[in-house]
């Protein structure tokens, strides 16, 4: 989980809460994420890479880290490194646990 807290940290915007990141940090794979509507445009979703596609439409701020690890059959610290790619780019936002 110390790896997870230095990616977020590492990879979010300056103007993100820091109490935010430590509380993602800490809830772990339990942490909850939800797609920001309106703010990816269609050229850009058939941009990305399928893999962060799939995990952005699978997060809907009910399903864990976790959940998503296991729809995917992808290991929570890839997902992780997913989420910390679309948290930065502001396309996700975090809900809690």
């Amino acid at each position: 989980m110390t790896t997870t807290q230095t990616t977020f940290m590492g990879y979010l915007p300056h103007s993100f809460p820091f109490a935010q990141t430590e509380e993602m940090a800490q809830l772990g794979i339990h942490a909850k994420f939800r797609a920001k509507i309106g703010t990816i445009s269609q050229a850009q979703l058939s941009q990305m890479e399928r893999r962060d596609r799939v995990v952005l439409l699978l997060l809907d701020g009910r399903r864990t880290l976790l959940a998503v690890s296991r729809l995917t059959h992808r290991g929570e610290p890839d997902i992780a490194r997913t989420l910390v790619r679309l948290l930065a780019s502001g396309y996700v936002e975090f809900v809690g646990a």
